[in-house]
């Protein structure tokens, strides 16, 4: 068969200058880069899938794919810091523009596939030029940004430079031997080639035998640099090209607030499972094979750090540390354990068990890291939120607590307080004769079993032992009254739902607190479950599922706002006051609830609504998340005292929350910060009772109360 291309068609030489059989020297060299990379690809998949089992992460399929077309091809969470999203757009399309063109000649030379000439041929020189261009600006502007700028997120290794020195060798080279060839054959279809036509002018004035040199010497080291690129990919960062996109495609899809967790009281009755029982991530024989993927897909490119509200108050915490503490850890763990094993199959079965026995791998809390790391977490998911690679931090994280203090019994001292009185009362603050007693003398609707209302409105521990917290359930009952919605609550059989315990790592307590509610809320008769507590709302909604609980969860805001739009709510008195709102974490990232209480604020006449410099979903935790209420950790400034300050900018009288953790925490702030004159914290329902042109229980008639009593 002829596979000339007429001379008149649009075209170019394939190896100009490269006679046979030098030419196929390419072979071997790429069966020998190829070889490496098999290599060291299969000693990843083989420390991943040496791990346990992850059943959570092959289903869900069009979730997936829809999930991976936006974070991979459309890159829209990298691009939410633009100027980093920016060159990493440049280089990525331009890469993967490059590899199609590869691609092109690959077939047409190697496979006799003539589809390289004509107008094909014109638009894929076209493409190849502009995107050698947009690789070369953008391996540029990252060098500046890593090398110049040096922002505080980045740290330097020695494969950062190897990555970027590999590819800016490779779009230089590229463009030397398309402009040499341009140059020296006169190729009529330059103008498709603008780069590559603008080096053609600087590359004249060499003899033929010169030419001929030059042109292989530099032909023959632009191979050498793809195939040590091939060869370098699974022992470096290159790796993540291929990682990174399969960890978005296997991330979990289960809610944002709910945790992995099995059943202890099932695990404790099994007899046989009762031998091995274990909870948590102690050492890295507990880890599953997602947990070492989310290892090797981390880039380092310091997003999570640049976000997490520890770190940027000088906690001793950095997302990005945590996981390359982890990965460097256990890949020398797991090294060591391969050594081992090898070692042993040279000796006897039975001494081979034996020293297995006496030499437990070690603990990963306290060797990895600091065991302070994992007790700074306010589990904010601020790192999650704005990974590009769709890593689990808190998850991990929890996971080590939760071995931490299921296995070892190691945490901190007011944690431990707070559990054991979660352990003893059925809440961490009191006594539940203080509960039923302040439900009857507020005269609150009590629902009993077998009884029906349209809300069952959950009180929450913090409201309910706090005389000044008190006034907001109030608030929240008198609004959907007015809505003539039937109230009631569970009164004495209200305990407490558990988050406590859950983001203090004790999941036995948790599990038993939450199947006692469970079976309570189950005998009302109710349209909503409504919370005014964030954290409330998020483990009805996200982890009471787990256990077969469905139900329909309001958080006091939602309800609202959609009471506003049935036009069951009325606001006839303006408050006239400039206010700005706190996004809640647990309502926020963790719910996607933004648009409900500004929907609330903005209802209201005469409010001047005005953001804080991080909201919604870039917005700065209050500090009292991660089972912080109960914790006081003396490093670095208090989140909340950096969130008040946040506040105080905006020039606002007022601070509105729809959580009782964030008013706790930016009440404090204030107070600390002397701003407690200038500035108020309420939630949004004391506002929404004065719009209503009724008198809310506000923080002011509680002061009166306590010096009363």
């Amino acid at each position: 068969m002829d596979y000339t291309v007429p001379a008149n068609v649009a075209q170019r030489a394939m190896y100009w200058h490269i006679e046979s059989p030098y030419k196929f020297l390419i072979y071997p060299l790429a069966m020998i880069a190829m070889g490496i990379f098999a290599y060291g690809a299969y000693r990843k998949f083989k420390f991943w899938f040496s791990a346990q089992p992850d059943q959570t992460r092959f289903n869900h399929w069009r979730q997936r794919i829809k999930l991976f077309i936006c974070d991979v091809p459309a890159q829209l969470r990298i691009l939410k810091d633009p100027v980093p999203g920016v060159i990493h757009i440049l280089i990525f399309w331009s890469f993967m523009a490059l590899m199609l063109t590869t691609a092109v000649v690959f077939m047409d030379v190697d496979f006799r596939f003539r589809i390289y000439h004509g107008a094909f041929y014109l638009l894929i020189s076209l493409l190849a030029d502009l995107a050698g261009l947009a690789l070369f600006a953008g391996l540029v502007s990252a060098s500046l940004r890593r090398y110049v700028l040096k922002p505080d997120r980045l740290d330097n290794k020695w494969d950062d430079a190897f990555f970027l020195i590999l590819l800016l060798a490779s779009v230089i080279t590229g463009f030397l031997l398309e402009g040499i060839r341009i140059h020296y054959t006169n190729d009529q279809w330059a103008v498709w080639s603008p780069v590559g036509y603008l080096v053609s002018t600087g590359v004249g004035g060499m003899s033929q035998a010169t030419v001929v040199r030059v042109y292989q010497s530099i032909w023959w080291f632009h191979f050498l640099i793809l195939f040590a690129f091939i060869a370098a990919f699974p022992y470096t960062k290159l790796f993540h090209i291929l990682v990174l996109p399969a960890n978005i495609f296997l991330s979990s899809l289960e809610p944002k607030g709910g945790l992995p967790r099995v059943d202890i009281e099932a695990l404790l009755n099994d007899e046989k499972a009762a031998e091995n029982f274990n909870v948590g991530v102690s050492t890295i024989k507990d880890q599953t094979w997602k947990m070492r993927m989310d290892y090797d897909a981390c880039i380092r490119c310091g997003r999570c750090q640049d976000n997490c509200p520890a770190y940027l108050n000088q906690h001793p915490l950095s997302p990005k540390k945590f996981i390359q503490d982890l990965k460097d850890f256990s890949w020398k763990q797991y090294a060591q354990t391969q050594n081992k094993t090898r070692s042993d199959e040279a000796r006897s079965e039975a001494q081979a068990s034996t020293e297995a026995h006496a030499q437990e791998p070690p603990l990963i809390v306290g060797t990895a890291f600091d065991p302070a790391t994992i007790w700074e977490c306010r589990t904010c998911r601020a790192c999650m939120d704005v990974c590009p690679a769709h890593i689990d931090h808190i998850p991990q994280l929890m996971e080590l607590r939760r071995a931490e203090v299921m296995m070892r019994g190691q945490l901190p001292q007011d944690a431990s307080i707070a559990l054991k009185t979660m352990e003893r009362t059925g809440n961490p603050f009191g006594p539940q004769e203080a509960r039923s007693q302040w439900i009857k003398d507020a005269q609150i609707p009590v629902i009993g079993p077998g009884e029906e209302v349209d809300v069952l409105f959950w009180i929450g521990c913090c409201t309910t032992y706090d005389l000044c917290k008190q006034k907001v359930a109030y608030n929240v009952i008198k609004v959907l009254q007015n809505a003539g919605l039937r109230i009631g609550v569970l009164g004495d059989e209200e305990q407490c739902c558990g988050d406590p315990a859950k983001s203090l790592g004790d999941e036995n307590i948790f599990q038993s607190i939450v199947k006692n509610q469970i079976a309570a809320i189950q005998s009302r008769k109710f349209k909503y479950l409504v919370a005014h507590c964030a954290h409330c709302y998020n483990v009805f909604k996200n982890d009471y599922p787990q256990f077969g609980a469905r139900f329909k969860t309001l958080h006091h805001t939602e309800l609202i706002a959609q009471l506003l739009k049935e036009g069951r709510l009325k606001f006839t008195v303006p408050i006239e006051r400039t206010i700005t709102y706190h996004d809640p974490c647990y309502l926020g990232r963790y719910n996607d609830i933004y648009e409900a209480p500004r929907e609330i604020l903005r209802a209201i006449k005469g409010i001047k609504l005005v953001e804080m410099k991080n909201n919604r979903e870039k917005a700065r935790c209050c500090g009292g998340g991660g089972g912080h209420y109960w914790m006081d950790l003396p490093n670095g400034e208090r989140l909340n005292v950096a969130r008040g300050k946040e506040a105080c900018e905006t020039g606002a009288e007022i601070v509105t929350v729809g959580c009782i953790y964030c008013l706790h925490m930016l009440d404090d702030a204030l107070k600390i910060l002397n701003l407690d004159e200038k500035m108020i914290v309420y939630d949004i329902s004391e506002l929404v009772v004065v719009a209503m042109g009724g008198e809310a229980d506000t923080k002011l008639t509680c002061v009166i109360e306590q010096l009363a009593a």
